[in-house]
């Protein structure tokens, strides 16, 4: 059974070598064709076809390079995208791994002025501190100070989580009040 797979495998190889050399006979035979059009007319003096033919050769370069350019910018792009992807995968596994070590140590609970602090909770209500991440810095600089003797693990993210403080009642307040 693996010998006929393999068989298999070789016909079709051939089958691609015999059309890669087809092609390579085409081409061969135009580019002679080119070349004695060239050397006809050099010997006449005529240049008119010879202009003709590199006109052609130029629009096809030209054709080729433009079509190359845009591949180019296109893979550009596609890398760029993907670098980002995993700047940012990595910046995330370095804030959940802070937050992961962070939850046991967090001992001081920073209040937003923006937002206010709910005072009529009833005394049998309970508060569950929240780390949040800090906003992730543009993809221009790193926030992070990395050691680079040291392994992947010891890097520092520069600004400590923010944590929320969240009422939690047994009750459900009524909003409308």
């Amino acid at each position: 059974m693996a010998m006929a797979a393999k068989a298999k495998l070789l016909l079709r190889e051939l089958k691609t070598v015999k059309a890669d050399l087809a092609f390579a006979k085409e081409r061969c035979a135009q580019l002679e064709e080119e070349n004695r059009i060239l050397r006809e007319s050099r010997e006449k003096g005529d240049t008119p076809e010879d202009d003709d033919l590199i006109r052609l050769q130029l629009e096809t370069l030209l054709a080729e390079k433009a079509r190359l350019a845009h591949e180019n910018s296109i893979y550009a792009r596609e890398n760029r995208f993907l670098r980002e992807i995993v700047e940012y995968h990595q910046l995330t596994m370095q804030d959940v791994v802070y937050l992961d070590e962070g939850i046991e140590e967090v001992t001081e609970v920073h209040h937003f002025p923006s937002e206010p602090i709910d005072d009529t909770c009833s005394p049998s209500s309970s508060f569950i501190s929240i780390p949040t991440p800090p906003p992730l810095p543009p993809a221009s600089h790193t926030p992070h100070t990395v050691n680079k003797s040291s392994s992947p693990d010891s890097i520092v993210p520069s600004q400590p989580p923010v944590v929320k403080e969240i009422p939690v009642s047994s009750s459900p307040k009524n909003s409308d009040s």
